[in-house]
């Protein structure tokens, strides 16, 4: 399954962070789920893009080149965007560096080699996934490159973004990749409308319960 997320430039250094940590960093994270005896099984895809420069001057370079809004005033500016895809099911552990690597060369077909941050794949979580960052970058007509994370990242590429990644893993790698499931087939969630709907899902159970209790309580007569 994947998400999509978008970041303001005061989001972008602990977001980066994230992606790039290391072990014995000094870090205290608030993720528990990290394993800090795995983050050494990190790795970035997108380590020779832009070798000689951190993630945060690549992406400060690369908005220089294009058309946007002052984002220094601007503060609900998007400046990047992190598709998370995590290794679905019924692929097999020793499939997994193949998997993650179709979809990051999905992804920078998708969105452009040119405006890849970085796609580090993290191990040390309890699912195996690709952090896949990138500036949001659309262009006109007349070939005029633009900031625009509301267009990149439009209505109609959530719906389509699943069953195209799902087709083109399927087509590399010659077997079914359970990338669609419940929560994407009608078109993608971002990571805070399944926080959401998990939240309404455990209320909705723990109503039942509770009814459920009631109703077996004996009558007082």
């Amino acid at each position: 399954m994947a998400n999509v997320q978008k970041y303001t430039m005061s989001a972008v250094g602990s977001m980066l962070r994230h992606y790039s940590r290391a072990p014995d960093d000094g870090v205290e994270r608030s993720n528990k789920t990290i394993d800090p005896d795995r983050t050494h099984l990190n790795y970035n895809l997108a380590a020779d893009l832009h070798p000689e420069q951190s993630q945060k001057e690549y992406l400060e370079n690369r908005l220089s080149e294009v058309k946007h809004l002052d984002y220094r005033k601007r503060t609900n500016i998007n400046v990047l965007c992190d598709w998370v895809v995590t290794l679905p099911d019924n692929v097999p552990p020793e499939r997994e560096k193949e998997f993650f690597k179709n979809v990051y060369d999905f992804l920078c077909e998708r969105y452009g080699k040119e405006n890849v941050i970085s796609a580090y794949v993290h191990l040390d979580e309890t699912t195996p996934h690709i952090h896949f960052a990138f500036v949001p970058v659309v262009k006109d007509e007349d070939e005029t490159e633009r900031l625009c994370a509301k267009e990149c990242i439009s209505r109609y590429e959530l719906q389509r973004f699943h069953p195209d990644l799902q087709k083109y893993c399927e087509e590399k790698m010659e077997q079914d990749v359970a990338i669609l499931n419940g929560a994407t087939v009608g078109g993608n969630l971002t990571i805070n409308e399944l926080k959401l709907e998990s939240a309404l899902k455990e209320i909705t159970e723990i109503q039942a319960q509770k009814k459920g209790i009631e109703a077996a309580r004996p009558i007082e007569t």
